[in-house]
């Protein structure tokens, strides 16, 4: 029942890490799920747009703009499992390359983007780190950002109120895809969808979300023997 316990615990925190890191970390998310994880029916991936018309490419520009000029963000978020588990949390933004996901408890996991690498850390576990240039974060972070570019556009739709674009790794070596949705038609990021080589879906919705606010820079440091400490050091 222990191993039992460890094994479930840490699959949890692969899906969980997965939903905020993105594509980079899908693949690590197929092989620890194992049979935990259900295939749903009947789930496809996109056909990619072979020839976005002029209102896609626009809407592609006006949400490539909104991000490169995003600053900081910060608020609180919710996360829906592909089991249904819900979670939460607070998050803190600052571009260039600075992001911190902190898990509410029992979770107790972090996730802290430092402008090089994404960190994940678990109480019971050593940081794993991945380059943030292999994640979706690498294309929200950067500098200049370039959808259309830097990204494998799979769907752009424009829905009452939101903007949704699926985007996959331009390589094809990562699996899976990511859906940004953003407000319209004041355009403003507010949930992602990521769905992994299984067709299970793992959603992120941010709430009370505040611009402006410059987070302090020991939010986006995360050392191997620190333990997640809600709300960082101010």
């Amino acid at each position: 029942m222990k191993d039992f316990d460890q094994n479930h615990r840490a699959r949890q925190r692969m899906l969980f890490a997965a939903a905020v890191i993105g594509l980079g970390l899908l693949v690590v998310t197929v092989v620890t799920a194992g049979g935990y994880a259900r295939a749903e029916t009947g789930a496809q991936a996109p056909a990619e747009n072979t020839a976005a018309d002029a209102g896609d490419e626009q809407a592609l520009s006006e949400a490539s703009a909104y991000l490169s000029a995003l600053d900081s963000m910060q608020g609180d978020f919710l996360q829906v499992g592909p089991d249904g588990s819900v979670t939460e949390g607070k998050f803190y933004l600052r571009r260039p390359g600075r992001l911190r996901f902190e898990y509410n408890a029992p979770e107790n996991l972090l996730v802290v983007a430092d402008g090089t690498w994404v960190a994940v850390k678990d109480s019971a576990a050593p940081a794993q780190r991945y380059p943030i240039s292999s994640t979706p974060l690498g294309l929200i972070l950067a500098q200049n950002v370039d959808l259309t570019k830097s990204a494998r556009v799979l769907n752009v739709e424009n829905q009452p109120g939101a903007l949704l674009v699926t985007i996959a790794d331009r390589s094809g070596e990562a699996p899976g895809q990511i859906t940004l949705i953003f407000d319209q038609p004041r355009m403003q990021l507010r949930q992602w969808v990521v769905t992994d080589a299984q067709g299970l879906q793992t959603t992120v919705a941010l709430r009370n979300i505040q611009t402006g606010i410059r987070a302090d820079n020991a939010l986006f440091v995360l050392r191997d023997e620190q333990r997640p400490t809600i709300g960082g050091a101010r």
